[in-house]
């Protein structure tokens, strides 16, 4: 039996009213040279916390902690979770799939090509006054 993943998860991580973005890279499948949070789909048995946890590490080197979950989407049959959260550590971004990174402001964050469901969640953030 073959596993499929049904979510993907992110993190938001914060510093000084900025947020940390990454640029997906050009080999990616689903929107390829796009900005998002770091993130990533579900490995077997992961809950949403776990996976955000996770695909930071790989993608950029952070430790990250989940404290709450900050909004829900959804891409296709897929359920998209991104949470808030406590983070340490030095960005090192994985090469085959981080093309770049960079923490945004609001109003430069707003005018990326955004991948998902991003511009809304950055809104949120706007309006909630974390950035």
């Amino acid at each position: 039996m073959t596993f499929t993943s049904s979510y993907a998860s992110s993190g938001i991580i914060l510093k000084d009213k900025k947020i940390l973005l990454i640029k997906r890279d050009s080999n990616t499948k689903v929107y390829p040279n796009t900005w998002a949070c770091p993130g990533g789909k579900q490995d077997e048995g992961e809950t949403p916390k776990q996976t955000s946890t996770r695909e930071i590490k790989e993608e950029i080197n952070l430790d990250f902690k989940p404290t709450k979950l900050f909004s829900t989407g959804k891409y296709k049959s897929w359920d998209l979770h991104r949470f808030l959260g406590e983070w340490s550590g030095e960005i090192i971004a994985k090469e085959d799939e981080v093309s770049e990174y960079n923490w945004f402001s609001y109003e430069n964050a707003i005018k990326l090509d955004l991948a998902f469901d991003y511009k809304e969640v950055i809104e949120m953030l706007h309006d909630g006054g974390f950035i």
